[in-house]
């Protein structure tokens, strides 16, 4: 019968090949379909982290300067309540009303990013230029307002009688901050904040901010029924002396459930034709959005003494003096956790492996690590023992790589036995230069002597690695091609000509030291390059449970070996230098970003929630527990997708009965291809391919 299912095996993988499945690296655990290959956490985290917990939530970012609400100066509008049909009416009850508004370009026909809004405006957000679709913006570009009672005195100054904010503003302004603080103001438009109140004869508005006396507009639309069966969701075209504010809007679409009913637009003019003999004015438009929006009159100037009334009832008072409220440039906030980008502190929760024999002798090392990675540049720093030899003391002749970090870290002792064969070193943060959240991992052998030296020039012969480069711009949005797999595939090669002191690849730096040697022995052409993809990293920062801070109310670690998703690793084995016979050990750290402050959150654990310190004063053998782990503890998942039971490295009738046992319980170590999630014919055909291949 085995004979029979070896040729079966045969005949089908020659017709449809094997298509093995392999963990996937992207920062996440799937137990569903990696749980088959990385079986259990072989450790988790005994200490809450020191160096920062990420939780739901959390951002940075949004500093606005002054809170809005401070802000006690703007513009102040009084509506005879007969000009808007009398009572305000709404489902809420008489004084209740929507308003919609902005400011705008002179003409109308830019819109600004100084928006009333129903508290979900993205922060950041730019203006938005031409007549825009509210529907399909997303968010609710109104917001539902309460007229207090009270008296109010129209000054451009905010009365207590308006009572709290019905709108704070949580965007910066596109439109320039004001930093003159006279009564007239210049230099910039904001609405910082927005009140209301009644005396049951006027409607009064109070637009806490700057109206810029240059023109801008500042527009405030009312929907005075709630949109029952009245008032404009999409602007047409304007009559009236004030027409042209329409018209310059023209088409642009309201939230669904706005109608407007009604206008009020201030701006400021030259009275003298413009000729520059005279300062610019506030003036006011109002009326009917269906019908004529009327002149309603201008003041003679700013400020409270150049406040009072204007035609028909309507009076107005503009007092340009703010200098607070919002800033005027991008806040540059950060996204909100859980975000995968974007990480709030860093944390080593657990750790798995899975080592793939099923590529032939050497497959590769695959490493899942649950936590997060700081968007500060902490270092998450990862040495491997894979092979006799090594440090176990890091020297200081090491290659130079992440500005000569590796050898910042000279004098470190590792915990008996292990000995570093091979470095990484992943971390994030924010570009200086564009404002760019980027990621990078660094790479290097470690040798028992130190650096390689090639044997015609006695120069460097090693290589330090790095890949990465820019994920998200600054307020979280997906740069174009981010890199998001970090898969060391080129482009940076340096060849060894007699000169160089340091040589830099964008490659595996084991694979790079190979075929550098080969280029200056002449055994390949220049130009020839190593294999891409000897390496591949990825973050995923999504986390926001595992270990918490360790100077929380509670501190806890109860959740850190269910943490998913993090930082995950693979590295083919013969770039790994590994002998194919010693254990595959692992330990790591969380540094600060110059490698020198070693944080308690160490693979292997500590046996107190104090930091390390300075990382050359560090000898783990002093240290209670072991400060590494066995990865070879991991399950081997045998020498192929087909080595399902024991005895491993030997396919036999056990492994046909695991087989079809995990395939009728759908159980992950049965979905060997893809579609990854089905269980079908594919599958079968892969694991008779796989029983076919043989163990090497």
């Amino acid at each position: 019968m085995r004979k029979s299912t070896v040729v079966s095996a045969a005949t089908l993988a020659a017709i449809a090949g094997s298509a093995l499945a392999q963990p996937v690296v992207d920062g996440v655990y799937d137990s569903g379909t990696e749980g088959s290959f990385y079986g259990d956490v072989l450790w988790a985290q005994n200490q809450p982290t020191a160096f920062g917990d990420s939780e739901a939530g959390e951002f940075t970012g949004g500093d606005f300067g002054d809170p809005p609400g401070d802000v006690m100066t703007g513009v102040e509008v009084c509506i005879p309540l007969t000009a808007i049909g009398g009572a305000l009416e709404s489902s809420g009850g008489t004084s209740a009303f929507q308003l919609a508004g902005w400011v705008n370009s002179g003409d109308r026909t830019f819109m600004s990013n100084q928006l009333v809004h129903a508290g979900d405006l993205p922060i950041d957000t730019n203006n938005l230029g031409g007549a825009p679709d509210f529907t399909a913006l997303g968010g609710t570009q109104h917001e539902g307002m309460t007229a207090n009672a009270g008296a109010i005195v129209v000054d451009g100054q905010l009365d207590a009688n308006y009572g709290a904010a019905q709108f704070l503003q949580t965007n910066f302004t596109g439109f320039g901050n004001s930093t003159d603080g006279t009564e007239i103001g210049g230099g910039g438009s904001e609405i910082d904040a927005v009140y209301a109140a009644t005396d049951g004869v006027n409607l009064y508005l109070f637009i806490a901010g700057n109206l810029e006396a240059n023109g801008n507009g500042l527009d405030l639309y009312i929907d005075s029924d709630a949109n029952a069966g009245t008032g404009s969701t999409v602007l047409g075209t304007g009559a009236g002396a004030g027409g042209f504010i329409i018209d310059g809007q023209s088409g642009l679409a309201f939230d669904a459930g706005f109608g407007a009913d009604f206008l009020v637009s201030a701006d400021a003019w030259n009275d003298d034709g413009d000729d520059g003999t005279t300062p610019n004015v506030p003036r006011l438009h109002a009326g009917p959005v269906a019908g004529a929006i009327d002149d309603q009159g201008s003041l003679a100037g700013y400020g409270a003494a150049n406040a009072g009334a204007l035609a028909n009832g309507y009076s107005m008072g503009v007092d340009n003096s703010n200098i607070a409220g919002v800033i005027g440039t991008a806040s540059l906030a950060s996204p909100v956790a859980p975000d995968a980008d974007w990480g709030y502190g860093s944390e080593i929760d657990n750790v798995r492996a899975y080592i793939d024999m099923s590529e032939g002798v050497m497959g590769r090392l695959y490493v899942f690590v649950g936590g997060n990675a700081e968007s500060n540049f902490n270092k998450i720093n990862f040495f491997i023992d894979c092979a006799p030899g090594g440090q176990g003391t890091l020297r200081n002749d090491n290659i130079d790589i992440s500005f000569n970090g590796l050898n910042r870290m000279a004098d470190l002792v590792f915990d008996a036995p292990f000995t570093a064969n091979y470095w990484l070193n992943v971390n994030m943060g924010v570009d200086g230069g564009s404002g760019n959240l980027q990621n990078f991992t660094d790479a290097a052998v470690i040798r028992t002597d130190g650096v390689l030296l090639d044997p015609f020039f006695l120069l460097t012969a090693d290589y330090g690695s790095f890949f990465g480069g820019f994920l998200t711009d600054g307020t979280g949005v997906p740069v174009m091609d981010p890199v998001q797999l970090m898969d060391f595939s080129g482009l940076v090669f340096d060849e060894q000509d007699g000169f160089l002191a340091s040589l830099f690849s964008n490659y595996g730096p084991s694979g790079s030291v190979d075929v550098g040697l080969d280029i200056l022995m002449g055994n390949v052409p220049s130009g020839t390059r190593p294999p891409a993809g000897l390496l591949e990293v990825n973050i995923d920062n999504s986390n926001t449970g595992g270990v918490t801070a360790n100077d929380a109310a509670v501190p806890s670690v109860a959740d850190a070996p269910n943490v998913n998703s993090g930082i995950e690793f693979s590295v083919d084995l013969n770039e790994l230098g590994w002998d194919g016979v010693q254990d595959i050990l692992l330990t790591g750290w969380v540094a600060s970003g110059g490698f020198d402050f070693v944080s308690n959150q160490v693979i292997g654990g500590l046996p107190a929630v104090d930091n390390l310190g300075e990382v050359s004063l560090i000898d783990f053998n002093a240290i209670d527990g072991t400060q590494y782990i066995n990865l070879s503890a991991a399950p081997p998942g045998g020498c192929n997708g087909a080595d399902l039971a024991e005895p491993f490295n030997v396919l036999d009738f056990s492994d046909v009965i695991a087989f079809l046992t995990a395939f009728g319980t759908m159980d992950p170590a049965a979905d060997l291809a893809a579609p990854f999630g089905t269980f079908d014919f594919s599958d079968v055909i892969a694991f008779l391919g796989a029983f076919g291949a043989g163990c090497p």
